[in-house]
């Protein structure tokens, strides 16, 4: 009976595992299929948009207009172009490379109650509020903009937890719980760099292969 007991509480642990993975896979393969923009580039600006939240948040920052410098392309074209981005956890120093997935704002150009929508604001905040200037948005609570890094043969560093030395191109995953269940056929490891809100680097080249990107 312990044992019958046992078996079925696994098969609900990995039925439920399983069905988390292709829930974060479904969501960035819908991702990739539906943004209009998907770009690697340089944040070449940025701008703070404030709200007045409440009373006891007036002024909060609801978000970022960014200006992308688009180095590679996968979708959308080449030129560069402004987002609306609202999670600051992914934004880096000055010079890094982003892989950005941007949406068309269906609100861009439009007056009255038809301009206004749902925005996630930092500090875990969210509010309705006039988006109608911003052409394209990178809003979702999924991550939708993963800072770059690489290791490149001039470098000595070395992984903490194999012992081998890094190499090639990694994407930053910051801590979303959507994230906890991207697919692990992607090569993804710890990473300890001081920014508490980063917790793992993925194979940039791996997650491009995964969603169908090249």
């Amino acid at each position: 009976m312990i044992i019958k007991t046992y078996l079925f509480a696994l098969i609900i642990f990995v039925v439920f595992c399983c069905n988390i993975t292709v829930k974060a896979q479904n969501t960035y393969q819908y991702m990739a299929n539906t943004s209009a923009k998907v770009v690697q580039g340089r944040i070449i600006s940025k701008k703070e948009v404030r709200y007045n939240y409440d009373i006891e948040n007036p002024n909060l920052i609801c978000g970022y207009i960014l200006n992308i410098k688009v180095t590679k392309s996968y979708k959308g074209g080449e030129e560069d172009f402004r987002v609306f981005a609202t999670n600051s956890d992914v934004l880096m120093d000055k010079g890094s490379e982003y892989l950005l997935f941007a949406r068309k704002n269906i609100k861009f150009g439009k007056n009255g109650r038809d301009a206004i929508d749902f925005i996630n604001c930092d500090q875990e905040k969210s509010t309705r509020m006039d988006i109608s200037d911003f052409e394209f948005l990178s809003t979702r609570l999924s991550q939708q903009i993963f800072p770059l890094i690489s290791y490149s043969t001039e470098k000595t560093i070395v992984d903490e937890d194999t012992g081998i030395m890094k190499r090639g191109e990694w994407m930053l995953i910051v801590d979303r719980i959507s994230n906890n269940a991207l697919p692990y056929s992607i090569t993804r490891r710890r990473l300890n760099n001081g920014n508490l809100n980063v917790i793992e680097e993925m194979n940039y080249k791996d997650f491009l292969s995964a969603f169908k990107l090249k």
